[in-house]
């Protein structure tokens, strides 16, 4: 009914009444005229204001019994009441109407304000409440993940062990079955790795964002791979010198990562015993510009069967992967890489030719935004 307590709109009421008796009393000893009581209008306006339109209306009310208490007093006895309208309509009711109508609208605008205050304020604690559930659940996430991948980590090397052991065995079938689960753990590990990856990006401050020599994280992620590359028989080729370029080192690491990593995986014609040929490397500055300021386009080439321009738009969506039959994964990598390169006001895609390879790309700026 009221914007505040009941005990506080009496206290108001009872307050402007005494203000609004004293006011009038000794402005009709100077004034002489009537028309003082208009003030009256002032008092409902604040007591509407800070109570709503029911607290405003019974302001009118008491108002004008101060006033009509005023009136009959017997200095005030002489002075006459001014008509308005031919003599039919008495100014007191006039000031009446004003003071309803200032009581209805300011009551009314004071309601609306309070509701939305109310509003905002419960928005704000259920936004609080949400981002406090949200830092919870990371957490609790976080732990879980990594208390998962240690125990498959420790079981991945001891299944790594085991068939080293049993490399010189003639058992094909125990080989076989160790290294399914050795491949499963390992695709296991990824999937953890990759998820608090994915729930990195959103958390980490942009005052990390800089300009930072892209070779290092080139090197780290060939360095990361060097087994990999190794084993599969992999030929890598990359320029020598490497230009530098706005973004975050460790994320940039794990796109080179991604992209190469799937270059290995899809590159070469295991059908025609050709093995993979990968070339990572840039274009220059001038080739490539976007709208916050000029972009260097890198990318990491492969002699894999290639894509069919279909299905090459689907690739950086979650989930979302080719080859199913042919390799293991579980397509968040290039996800991930989209994600990361959006933080940097960069795009990505691939190129791609059924028999001609893949080119996955990606751009970063040469310099910090302005806007950074």
């Amino acid at each position: 009914m009221f914007i505040k307590s009941y005990k506080k709109v009496i206290i108001d009421i009872a307050i402007y009444f005494l203000l609004n008796s004293i006011f009038i009393y000794f402005s009709l000893l100077v004034v002489h005229d009537s028309m003082v009581a208009m003030v009256s209008v002032v008092w409902v306006g604040i007591i509407a204001w800070r109570g709503g339109v029911y607290a405003g209306l019974l302001g009118c009310f008491f108002m004008y019994l101060s006033i009509f208490i005023i009136m009959r007093l017997p200095s005030n006895a002489t002075i006459g009441i001014p008509y308005y309208f031919n003599h039919r309509v008495p100014s007191f009711v006039l000031g009446l109407l004003q003071c309803i109508i200032v009581a209805l609208v300011v009551g009314y605008i004071s309601t609306l304000i309070h509701r939305l205050r109310i509003e905002i304020n419960l928005r704000k604690k259920t936004q609080n409440d949400l981002e406090q559930k949200v830092a919870e659940l990371d957490a609790f996430g976080h732990t879980v993940a990594h208390d998962l991948k240690n125990p498959l980590m420790v079981i991945n090397v001891s299944i790594n062990a085991l068939i080293k052991e049993f490399e010189s065995s003639d058992n094909a079938k125990a080989n076989k079955k160790l290294a399914f689960i050795s491949r499963g753990t390992k695709n296991m590990i990824d999937i953890i790795e990759s998820i608090l990856m994915l729930a990195g990006v959103k958390k980490i401050d942009q005052k990390e964002f800089k300009v930072f020599p892209v070779s290092e994280s080139v090197i780290e992620a060939l360095k990361r791979l060097e087994y990999t590359i190794e084993s599969n028989g992999v030929q890598v080729n990359k320029p020598d010198t490497w230009p530098s370029a706005f973004g975050y080192a460790p994320w940039i690491t794990e796109v080179w990562v991604n992209y190469i990593n799937n270059a290995v995986k899809y590159g070469g014609k295991p059908a025609k015993g050709i093995k993979p040929v990968i070339e990572i490397g840039y274009d220059k500055p001038e080739l490539t510009h976007l709208k916050n300021g000029e972009s260097i386009r890198f990318w990491v080439k492969d002699n894999g069967e290639g894509i069919a321009q279909d299905k090459a738009g689907t690739l950086f969506k979650e989930f979302t992967r080719l080859h199913t039959k042919e390799h293991e994964g579980h397509g968040l990598g290039l996800s991930i890489v989209k994600t990361v390169i959006d933080k940097f006001n960069g795009v990505v895609g691939v190129e791609s030719e059924i028999g001609k390879g893949s080119l996955f790309y990606f751009t970063l700026l040469v310099n910090e935004p302005q806007n950074n």
